[in-house]
């Protein structure tokens, strides 16, 4: 059977989303080196392509550095996967129920980063401590709902407590962090590891002094991210 490719799939987004998966591990994201996933939409098309593998393949890989852009997928925006050749992460549900109600999010990036994944342990949220976490994540950090990895209702858990914030954490799971790019997604993914810690150290001296949104001049950290999902 000859397999044809849909003449909407871009190899420049394929080559994106492999080099964010990559990225995973070189951030210090995934522990095991295979436990997390990305994905972007086509701001064009619509068309989702989310970090996968390839199904043909005689011995499965075992670090995200030996994935390819061909080991992806790529879906239409109800999950249709028009990609045959390969399978996708079982978290694809969080995904698109994430660009279901975010219209303005075209990255995201999941993993199970060390600081963030102890909020996930004891369900915690992460209060807003710092001024500057408003301007990056856009106040404090909600612990969605636990669902088992890959049921539809934890996409929908995760949509829920994330809100028009750009990162929320999944209950005994580990963080997701979104943007319209994956420079910034990445970039709140940082952020989100250092006010978890600077959050647990500030606990551990006494109780941590919260912020009030209308304490915090939003105009100082307005930023102007729009374009390409790169």
């Amino acid at each position: 059977m000859t397999l044809v490719l849909d003449k909407r799939i871009s190899r420049h987004y394929l080559e994106l989303v492999n080099w964010a998966t990559h990225q995973l591990a070189e951030r210090d994201l995934t522990p095991s080196g295979t436990s997390g996933d990305v994905s972007l939409r086509d701001p064009q098309t619509g068309l989702i392509y989310v970090t996968g593998g390839h199904i043909d393949q005689p011995f499965p890989k075992n670090h995200f550095h030996e994935f390819s852009p061909q080991d992806m997928a790529v879906f239409e925006p109800d999950g249709t996967r028009i990609t045959p050749w390969s399978h996708t992460t079982i978290e694809l549900p969080m995904h698109l129920a994430i660009y279901r109600a975010r219209p303005d999010v075209h990255a995201i990036v999941h993993g199970h980063p060390k600081w963030s994944s102890v909020f996930a342990i004891v369900r915690r949220d992460i209060p807003l401590v710092l001024a500057e976490q408003w301007g990056n994540l856009k106040g404090e950090v909600k612990v969605a709902k636990y669902a088992p990895a890959g049921e539809m209702e934890m996409g929908d858990f995760v949509a829920e407590a994330l809100g028009d914030r750009n990162a929320v954490i999944m209950a005994n799971h580990g963080s997701v962090t979104v943007g319209p790019t994956f420079g910034v997604a990445f970039r709140h993914a940082h952020f989100l590891e250092q006010i978890a810690q600077k959050a647990i150290f500030a606990q551990l001296l006494g109780d941590a002094v919260t912020l009030d949104p209308e304490s915090i001049n939003a105009k100082a950290f307005m930023k102007g991210t729009s374009g390409s999902p790169e």
